[in-house]
């Protein structure tokens, strides 16, 4: 339940993170950035999810906690606990950074550990 974000050997940093939860599990592999959205409506789960990063489609990718209308926005407490729908959700300022600092086309890995 942790991103690094790495330059080649190079780590620039970690973040905890939230992923699939039992029976939405996150694919594993290796895949690229298709997109940059800085606010992306989810219509299947009809929320909004800030700094999308999609990796599969329309479907999987890297956002911040998502939001839903009237502006709640999931709590940072379920970071670093599996409870998402299949996408990697990351706090707030950890999801800019990423999303600044990475390209459409930049590689994502994702394993288990």
């Amino acid at each position: 339940q942790r991103l690094e974000y790495r330059l080649g050997p190079k780590s620039l940093g970690s973040f905890p993170v939230s992923t699939g939860r039992p029976g939405h599990s996150t694919p594993v592999g290796t895949f690229a950035i298709l997109d940059k959205k800085p606010r992306a409506w989810s219509r299947a789960a009809r929320l909004w999810m800030p700094y999308w990063l999609p990796f599969i489609g329309t479907t999987y990718g890297l956002h911040e906690l998502p939001e839903w209308p009237g502006g709640k926005k999931e709590g940072a407490a379920h970071l670093g606990k599996p409870v998402s729908g299949g996408c990697i959700r990351l706090g707030v300022g950890a999801a800019k950074t990423l999303y600044d600092w990475v390209d459409v086309g930049t590689q994502v890995t994702i394993k288990k550990t």
